[in-house]
């Protein structure tokens, strides 16, 4: 008897760790439902709304939601979804107003580690999205703390290996925009100094 009642609160512990392992930091179920929602009506308010407040709000929140894990029996299901969710967020996302858009995607990055998968699909996203709400994108930066603000540029510009594409973007941003916010710009040379070519993905923190 006294076995059998060890046998079940062993296999209630490793349950419930399992569940707490499996606990996300937003309601997925909601963020799904918007999703597909959003996939079939895509050209309606109500529909990109639900979808972009769903969505995750921090870098935690993200990480956590579209994360990869090897363990046993870890339902893997949003870290599928991600890249097109990810994507979604760009392309099917259009009627959000400018600042609140902005706002939100500045905040994802700030803190972003650069890794594969969803880490990887946001960094594109956000450099899309640089180009097309640029003045929306700057305007939301310049509003956080000097020590965020390098947060986010230090997520922005990371890169394993030197890249002429980041140089050239780098360039033009620096030109279109060291006039109207060069504090912020102050801030995005020093970043991209250490972490354009700086930073290693996996292997490690060593140069070679």
């Amino acid at each position: 008897m006294k076995n059998k009642m060890l046998f079940l609160i062993i296999f209630i512990v490793s349950v419930t760790a399992n569940v707490k392992s499996q606990t996300f930091p937003i309601d997925t179920a909601k963020l799904n439902t918007s999703f597909r929602e959003l996939v079939n009506n895509p050209n309606t308010l109500e529909r990109q709304k639900a979808f972009f407040d769903a969505f995750p709000n921090t870098w935690n929140e993200f990480i956590m939601t579209y994360q990869y894990s090897s363990k046993n029996n870890y339902d893997l299901t949003m870290y599928n979804l991600a890249q097109k969710q990810i994507d979604a967020l760009d392309g099917k996302v259009t009627l959000i107003k400018d600042s609140i858009y902005c706002k939100k995607i500045v905040n994802i990055a700030v803190g972003g580690k650069l890794d594969a998968d969803a880490p990887n699909y946001f960094k594109v996203l956000l450099h899309r999205i640089m180009w097309r709400r640029m003045d929306g994108i700057l305007v939301a930066i310049s509003k956080l703390r000097k020590g965020h603000q390098m947060q986010f540029w230090q997520f922005y510009w990371s890169n394993p290996v030197k890249s002429k594409q980041l140089e050239t973007e780098y360039n033009r941003l620096l030109k279109l925009n060291i006039d109207t916010y060069p504090e912020e710009m102050k801030t995005m040379k020093i970043a991209f100094e250490y972490f354009y070519d700086g930073v290693n993905i996996d292997g490690g923190y060593l140069k070679e």
